[in-house]
């Protein structure tokens, strides 16, 4: 009989250090202590970090010692970014030249830019090369250029132009290649990813699936280390298709021009190529929004059926999934999509990175609190600020968002950050007064003097009203003092479009615990983020492993890796169902994935990734079925053959008649229809039974839902537990595992026989918990196992897996 306990659940809590407390050298020790403790983790290695991964202390307050963000910017239609290097000329601060190296993408004194206009930007365009501009990636209601610093303000003006905003290319999971992290590769297929294995992929390529036929293509900031693995771990050159970008606007087809300055373009190659080594690969850079989409349309022309971007691209959307930007990569998501081609990005690594909450500002001063309420009306609270830790000349870009309308946007957010000392060092402070072209987002790029902490701080410049929500993230992947502990999912992996998968990242040697820095859910609208989750840290040719102090071996962290080995399986799962459209291989992805907890959550998603048992295993055992079958029959007809010898022997001899055995033969089996395959499962047998209640099940995971039509035939009382009845069989003795997932405690029955009156085998569940697991040795025969609820009258979604082994 099920027992009626409740669960305990525990709280971790944050240590909260009062800056006011501590005088400023004991800081700066606590800072290094911090730093020096996060560079040895052995469980979280700094592979390729952008920073030394300090946890920094907050200063003590806003609005003393450190004055209220800027005022907003007067300077046309300029971003707070552009705006910020204008003034600095104007004012003589910099020259245009170091003033443009401040932009995060320059060129001599011009500075890369987007204009988003009203209808067609040829006029713009006229205008920019009259002038000394060069206009390069152009769409409708965009334009990229690179400006001369002197006519950004001009250019912002121009008739057409809502707002104009600095480029910011695709952030990587790895930091400028440096030329000893070069290996010379072996020979092809001698360095093979873990994933290969962890995911099922090799079974795959034993029963014949390697993609083959299938075109698959990547797109990431750099492919630095390319060429050196072309005709080992990559293809021959005549064999890779590539559209490789130069700067902003244009490319070339030279594999070598895309050897950007970062290597996470081959290391996805190649990872990629380990999980699907027959695929036809294609290859591109694109440095900004306009090149991106080109790429896409390019590989989905060409007929790539899998796309794989394994970074990211700052937020230009409210967070659902969508974006009203003609240029926004959500847009190329749905692109991609609708041409054909499955989309697997990164979930992102900004967990750490990134705060996301509901507005709080306990003090009433107007300005956002990010970590506890510690509120004072003496002393504002230290979590007003959000430090982070800097290098000298290390770059930091920061983004805002908030809940408000992406066109009209009247609730006007600041962004400011203080120096060491107190002083604003940069800040976003463009308008939002409901006006068509003001969007709810503030943005900074500066790069550090000096080693310090810097301190972030958000505050409302003008209206009363503050916004329900907002998100801060360091889109340079620096630690923040106060992150959320989830909100962290990057674009496009927010995109709510059915046929693209965002992947979160588990180390190979223990794919149980998700990886620190992985991004996370929810989205600012509340769906649950990532999709799926792969392996990361897996060996590749293409750089040199770092050792780790748990003694374990990481070459590339970070969900860009995972993201390819989804990508390869993809790949796989499209050369097997040549007719799947998108969606349906995400479906048969997630489906098939390793559950880890509740399917879906906000860190794994639907589970670890991982293939079902390959199909040729399915089609020997049926081939050998029917072989037995004849050799049956054969013996049956022998023994008729040789009784009807004999009888014939007898007669001719005199004697008595020798009786004839009667032949039982074996009868034929009447063909079943053959189902239609279905994303998720391998094609499924005939149904036992018409009741909508009871369905076959096969090994690997099904998702089932709890519904007040199907109720148990084991209550435990007189309450009505809701229930679903999934049935197999067995041709030899096996080893059962059944595991049931779900939000609320669960029960398990496994019953002998096809169908729900069939006796209680063995039954597991107690104590009560929301994953429950049996295990049998169970003789060849038919059985049905009862997935239940723990506590009556209970419905919603579970995830049941069934495992199988001699």
């Amino acid at each position: 009989m099920r027992s009626m306990r409740g669960n305990s659940h525990k709280r971790i809590a944050k240590l909260n250090i009062n800056a006011i407390a501590a005088p400023p050298p004991l800081l700066l020790a606590l800072a290094i202590i911090i730093a020096a403790a996060t560079l040895i983790r052995g469980d979280a290695p700094a592979i390729h970090a952008q920073q030394p991964g300090a946890t920094a202390t907050p200063a003590p307050d806003v609005g003393d010692a450190f004055p209220p963000p800027d005022a907003a910017p007067a300077l046309g239609n300029l971003d707070s970014i552009l705006s910020r290097i204008v003034e600095r000329v104007e004012q003589g601060i910099s020259t245009a030249d170091s003033a443009a190296a401040d932009a995060p993408v320059s060129r001599g004194n011009s500075v890369a830019v987007t204009f988003h206009t009203q209808g067609d930007p040829a006029a713009l365009a006229a205008f920019l090369r009259a002038n000394g501009g060069d206009p390069r990636g152009r769409g409708a209601g965009y334009l990229e250029a690179y400006v001369p610093i002197t006519l950004l303000v001009a250019a912002s003006e121009q008739p057409g132009v809502i707002r104009a905003q600095a480029i910011v290319p695709p952030q990587s999971a790895a930091a400028p290649l440096s030329p000893e992290d070069i290996s010379a590769p072996a020979g092809k297929g001698n360095v093979v990813s873990q994933a290969v294995a962890l995911h099922g992929a090799d079974a795959w390529h034993a029963a014949g699936y390697t993609g083959a036929g299938v075109k698959v293509g990547v797109i990431a900031a750099g492919f630095a280390g390319a060429t050196a693995l072309i005709g080992s771990e990559l293809p021959a050159a005549s064999a890779i298709a590539a559209r490789c970008y130069t700067g902003i606007g244009g490319f070339t087809s030279n594999i070598a021009d895309c050897q950007t300055n970062y290597i996470q373009g081959a290391i996805a190659a190649e990872s990629l190529l380990d999980i699907a080594p027959d695929a036809s690969l294609y290859l591109s850079n694109p440095q900004s929004l306009a090149a991106f989409r080109e790429a896409v349309d390019w590989m989905v022309g060409q007929g790539v059926a899998v796309i794989n971007f394994p970074g990211g691209w700052s937020w230009d959307g409210p967070g659902d999934g969508a974006s009203p930007f003609r240029d926004s990569p959500l847009q190329a998501v749905d692109a991609a999509v609708a041409g054909g081609a499955i989309f697997v990005t990164a979930a992102g690594d900004f967990q750490g990175s990134t705060w996301l909450g509901a507005w709080s500002d306990p003090d009433a001063d107007r300005i956002l609190n990010f970590g506890a309420n510690t509120a004072s009306t003496e002393a504002p609270a230290p979590d007003e600020l959000n430090g982070v830790f800097l290098d000298a000349n290390e770059r930091l870009i920061v983004f805002l968002r908030w809940q408000d309308a992406w066109g009209g946007a009247s609730t006007d957010l600041n962004l400011a950050l203080y120096n060491p000392d107190g002083a604003i060092a940069a800040s976003g402070a463009t308008p939002q007064t409901g006006e068509a072209a003001h969007v709810p987002i503030e943005a900074f790029s500066f790069i550090a003097p000096a080693d310090g902490i810097y301190n972030i701080a958000v505050n409302i410049a003008e209206g009363d009203a503050p916004p329900a929500w907002a998100q801060l993230q360091a889109f340079t992947r620096q630690t923040l003092t106060f992150p959320s502990e989830g909100g962290s999912i990057g674009n496009p992996a927010e995109s709510a479009n059915p046929g693209m998968l965002a992947v979160g990242a588990a180390r190979y040697w223990d794919t149980t615990a998700i990886a620190a820095s992985s991004g996370r859910g929810p989205t600012p609208d509340g769906r649950t983020k990532p999709d799926i989750t792969a392996a990361d840290c897996a060996q590749v040719a293409a750089i040199q492993a770092t050792n780790l102090s748990n003694g374990r071996q990481c070459w590339y962290s970070g969900t860009g890796q995972a993201s390819a080995h989804v990508a390869g399986l993809a790949a796989l799962v499209k050369q097997r169902f040549p007719a799947y459209a998108p969606a349906q291989i995400a479906t048969y992805l997630t489906t098939n994935a390793q559950p880890r907890g509740a399917k879906p959550n906000n860190a794994w998603g639907h589970g670890f990734a991982a293939l079902p048992a390959p199909p040729i295993a399915n089609r020997v055992t049926a081939l050998e079925r029917q072989t037995d079958m004849i050799l049956q029959l054969l013996q049956n007809l022998q023994s008729l053959i040789q009784a009807l010898t004999n009888r014939i022997a007898a007669l001719e001899g005199g004697g008595a008649p020798i009786a004839t055995p009667t032949a039982t033969a074996t009868p034929t089996a009447t063909p079943s229809p053959t189902p239609t395959s279905v994303p998720g499962t391998d094609p499924p047998p005939t149904p036992v039974t018409g009741d909508a209640c009871i369905q076959p099940i096969t090994p690997g995971a099904t998702a089932g839902a709890w519904t007040t039509a199907c109720v148990t035939a084991n209550a435990p009382d007189d309450n009505t537990y809701y229930a679903k009845f999934y049935t197999f069989t067995l041709d030899a003795r096996a080893e059962v595992t059944i595991t049931l997932f779900a939000t609320t405690p669960t029960y398990l029955y496994l019953l002998s026989g096809a169908g729900t009156g069939g006796g209680v085998e063995q039954e597991a569940g107690d104590p009560p918990s929301p994953t429950t697991t049996l295990t049998a040795t169970l003789l060849p025969g038919s059985y049905t196992i009862e997935a239940t609820t723990y506590n009556p009258n209970i419905t919603g979604d579970f995830t049941i897996e069934l495992t199988i082994a001699p």
